[in-house]
C-alpha cells in the first residue's frame, strides 16, 4: 500500500471530543514520575536497547533450534530465492523464517517484515517497495484465507522483482492452507517439522546463564509443560529467567516448578466463579478487582462503583444499607486485602483470567469498558503505578480481541491537550499509543493514527512532540520507510520549536542508511515540484543533499551520486531551488562547489548543477555568477569555477575550444 495513501475504513483522527474536568491525582502511594514533554515521556517507555528486526534476529538465532529438515528451506531460499514455509502447528515456521533470510544476507542487506499484507486485502505485493538485496518475510500464519488466497495470486509476478532487485523472501504458510498452493508455487516450499522441546528450553535457559541437567527436563512436569508449541516454551523459559532475577539463589528445580505451576490455564476457574455469582454488583467487583489489582480496596470499590453506574444496574438494587457490605461481598469472593490495604485475587494470573472471562463473554460491553476506563484512571484513590497497570490491563484485553479502536478512542483522549489541568493524562495516552503499536497484530492501526496525525496541520504541538519520537524509536527501528513518510510529513507542518524537531529526527534517521536517503530524496523531488512547494522540504533538501556523504566512497566503490535514480533526484530538487529562488541556495551551492574541489571527477557534482539549471540561460548565468563570487572569497577555488563555466558553455550548445583560458584566476576575475 502506498504510504500516502489512506485505507478505507481506517480510524478517523480527531481531538475534538469533551473532555472531562476531573483531575487526577496520585493519592498517597508508591511514587510515579510525571514528565516534562511528550518527548520525556515516550522515552520512558522505550529505556533500553531498541528491538529491531535485526537485534530480533541475533536474539532469535542465539536460542534456535534447528528442525533436522531445514536445510530443504536452504536450498529453496538459495536456488531460487524465495520459500515457502510449512509446517504443523507449534514448529516455529515464525522463527525460522527470519532464521532462513538472515542466513542468506550481507552485511549491507536490508530487512523488512511485511506486516500489514497478512492481514489488509487492500495491501498488494506490487506496491511493496524493494531494494537490492532485500530481504523479506511475509508471515502469514493469522491470515484469512482470502487474503491468504490474494498473496498467492500475486508471489509470481512479484518474484520477478524480487530477481530483478536480488532480493529474498520467505513466506510462511499457514498448514490448514497449504493445500491451496498450486504446482508453480509449490516447487518453492520445504515442509519443517517441531524440534525437541526440550532441546529448545535448554537453549533458550543456556543463553541466559542458567544450565538444567538432562533428568530436570526429563521429570514429568517439564515433559508434559514442553509437549507445547514453540511460542509456549519461549514463554515458559522467559518466566523461568524473570523468576531467577527475583530469586537468583534459588535452586533451578525451584525455578521450573514454579514457572510450570503459574501456566495453568485458570480461565475455566475464572468462569465459574463468575457463574456462581448472579449479581451485577458482585460481578463489577470481581471485574474490578482484576482491572485494579493491587490498588487499595477503596479503590476498587468505587472503580466498581462506576461501572454499576455506567451499566444501570444500580436502579434494580434495594437501598445501599440493605445490601451486603463491602468487606464482607470481598471476603465471599475469594478476594483478599493484603497490606497495605491492597486488593490481592490470590493466585497467579487470576486477574488475566477474569478479564479475558469479561471480555469474551460480553463483547458487547467492551466499549463500556472503555468509558469505564476513562472514567477510573481520573480516581483520586488511584496511584500512578496502579493507573499503568490499568492501562496495560485493558489495552491489553483490548488488543486480544480485536479492539484496537478503543485503544486509539483512549490515546487520542488521553493525548489530548485540554485534558491537563491538574495531572496530565498524556503520559497514560503515551502508554497506551506505545502498547499498541508494539502490538504484532495490530501495530499497522496505531501506525496509521500516527501517520494521520502527521498530515494534520492543526495539531496540537504537544501531539506532534510525542509523534516525532514514537516514530523515531517505536516506529523506525522495524519500519523505516515508514518512519521517514510521517517524520517528513510532520516536518513540513511542525513550528520548529520541538525537541527534536521532526525535521532534526528525520535526518539524523536518513543519516544511517542510504536506502531511507533516495526515499527522501525521491519524496522532495515529487514534493518540490508542486507549484507551491512546502516550505520546509526546501530546508529539508539543503540538509539532506550534504555532498561529502553523496560522494562518499569509503563503504562502497560507486558513491550515492553516481546512481542514475540519485542523480535524476538531486538534478529535479536543485532545479526547483533555482527556480524558486530559495534562501537555501547560497550556502548549499558554496558546500557544493568547495566539495567538487576536493575530489578527482568534479563533475560528479557539477554537472548536476548545470543540468538543474540549463533550461534557462538566465539561470545558468546566476549560476556562473554565484560561481565566480565563491571563487573570490577566502576558500574558493578557481579551477572549480573555470570547470564549471566550462560545462555551462557545453550545455549551451558552446565549444570549449571556441575560448582561451590563460590561467584558471584570470579566467574567473
Amino acid at each position: 500500500m502506498n504510504e500516502d495513501e489512506v485505507p478505507a475504513g481506517s480510524a478517523a483522527t480527531h481531538f475534538e471530543e469533551e473532555v472531562s474536568a476531573s483531575s487526577v491525582h496520585t493519592g498517597t502511594g508508591d511514587i510515579f514520575n510525571l514528565y516534562g514533554s511528550g518527548h520525556e515521556s515516550v522515552m520512558s517507555r522505550v529505556r533500553g536497547p531498541r528491538v529491531t528486526f535485526k537485534r530480533d534476529l541475533r536474539w532469535s538465532e542465539q536460542r534456535f533450534v534447528a528442525p533436522h529438515d531445514l536445510d530443504g528451506a536452504r536450498e529453496k531460499l538459495r536456488e531460487h530465492g524465495t520459500a515457502l514455509l510449512t509446517g504443523p502447528p507449534g514448529s516455529g515456521r515464525s522463527t525460522a523464517a527470519k532464521v532462513l533470510v538472515n542466513e542468506s544476507a550481507g552485511d549491507e542487506s536490508p530487512y523488512a517484515l511485511l506486516t500489514d499484507e497478512p492481514y489488509d486485502l487492500t495491501c498488494r505485493l506490487a506496491d511493496v517497495q524493494l531494494l537490492t538485496d532485500h530481504r523479506l518475510v511475509l508471515d502469514l500464519l493469522d491470515a484469512s484465507e482470502d487474503v491468504f488466497l490474494t498473496r498467492m495470486r500475486e508471489l509470481p509476478e512479484f518474484r520477478a522483482r524480487l530477481v530483478n532487485a536480488n532480493a529474498h523472501l520467505v513466506v510462511v504458510v499457514p498448514n490448514e492452507f497449504a493445500h491451496h498452493l498450486g504446482d508453480e508455487l509449490r516447487q518453492f516450499t520445504a515442509r519443517i517439522s517441531r524440534p525437541a522441546g526440550d532441546r529448545v528450553l535448554r537453549r533458550h535457559l543456556e543463553a541466559e546463564g542458567l544450565h538444567p541437567t538432562q533428568d530436570q527436563l526429563d521429570s514429568e512436569d517439564v515433559a508434559a509443560a514442553l509437549d507445547q508449541s514453540m511460542a509456549q516454551i519461549s514463554h515458559l523459559a522467559t518466566r523461568i529467567i524473570e523468576i531467577s532475577r527475583y530469586a537468583p539463589h534459588s535452586p533451578l528445580a525451584d525455578l521450573l516448578a514454579e514457572a510450570i505451576s503459574e501456566q495453568a490455564d485458570r480461565r475455566d476457574e475464572a468462569a465459574k466463579l463468575v457463574e456462581q455469582r448472579p449479581t451485577g454488583r458482585e460481578r463489577a467487583i470481581l471485574l474490578a478487582s482484576a482491572m485494579c489489582q493491587g490498588a487499595s480496596a477503596d479503590a476498587v470499590f468505587f472503580a466498581a462503583h462506576h461501572l454499576v453506574e455506567l451499566l444501570g444496574l444500580d436502579g434494580s438494587e434495594g437501598p445501599r444499607l440493605e445490601q451486603p457490605g463491602y468487606r464482607g461481598q470481598l471476603k465471599d469472593l475469594g478476594i483478599d486485602i493484603a497490606p497495605p490495604n491492597r486488593v490481592d485475587l490470590g493466585r497467579w494470573d487470576f486477574d488475566r483470567a477474569l478479564l479475558e472471562h469479561f471480555w469474551d463473554n460480553y463483547p458487547d460491553l467492551r466499549r463500556t469498558y472503555r468509558q469505564w476506563a476513562d472514567e477510573v484512571i481520573k480516581m483520586d484513590l488511584l496511584t500512578g503505578a496502579d493507573r499503568v497497570s490499568l492501562v496495560d490491563r485493558f489495552t491489553g484485553q483490548a488488543l486480544r480481541t480485536n479492539s484496537p479502536d478503543h485503544v486509539i478512542w483512549l490515546v487520542e483522549r488521553w493525548l489530548e491537550p485540554r485534558n491537563h489541568r491538574s495531572r496530565p493524562l498524556r503520559d497514560f495516552g503515551v502508554q497506551a499509543l506505545t502498547n499498541g503499536l508494539n502490538d504484532i497484530r495490530h501495530g499497522r492501526h496505531f501506525r496509521h493514527l500516527v501517520y494521520e496525525w502527521s498530515k494534520d496541520s492543526g495539531l496540537p504541538d504537544e501531539v506532534g512532540q510525542v509523534l516525532v519520537t514514537v516514530t523515531a524509536n517505536l516506529i523506525a527501528p522495524n519500519y523505516p520507510d515508514q518512519a521517514v513518510v510521517r517524520l517528513h510529513h510532520r516536518a513540513r507542518r511542525e513550528n520548529g520549536l520541538g525537541t527534536p524537531t521532526a525535521q532534526d529526527a528525520l535526518l539524523d534517521l536518513t543519516a544511517g542508511s542510504d536506502a531511507l536517503l533516495r526515499l527522501l530524496l525521491q519524496r522532495l523531488r515529487i514534493g518540490l515540484r508542486r507549484p507551491e512547494p512546502w516550505a520546509a522540504d526546501f530546508a529539508v533538501f539543503a540538509r539532506a543533499a550534504d555532498p561529502r556523504r553523496l560522494v562518499d566512497t569509503t563503504r562502497m566503490s560507486r558513491p550515492l551520486v553516481a546512481r542514475q535514480e540519485v542523480r535524476a533526484d538531486l538534478v529535479a530538487c536543485w532545479r526547483a531551488l533555482f527556480a524558486h529562488r530559495s534562501r537555501h541556495t547560497h550556502h548549499l551551492l558554496g558546500t557544493w562547489l568547495a566539495t567538487a574541489g576536493l575530489i578527482s571527477n568534479a563533475d560528479l557534482l557539477l554537472a548536476i548543477l548545470v543540468e538543474a539549471a540549463q533550461e534557462s540561460v538566465d539561470v545558468l548565468a546566476e549560476l556562473y555568477v554565484a560561481g565566480r563570487d565563491w571563487s573570490e572569497t577566502s576558500h574558493g577555488q578557481p579551477h572549480v569555477v573555470v570547470r564549471l563555466s566550462q560545462l555551462i558553455d557545453s550545455a549551451q550548445g558552446l565549444q570549449n575550444q571556441d575560448f582561451a583560458y590563460p590561467r584558471p584566476e584570470e579566467f574567473v576575475r
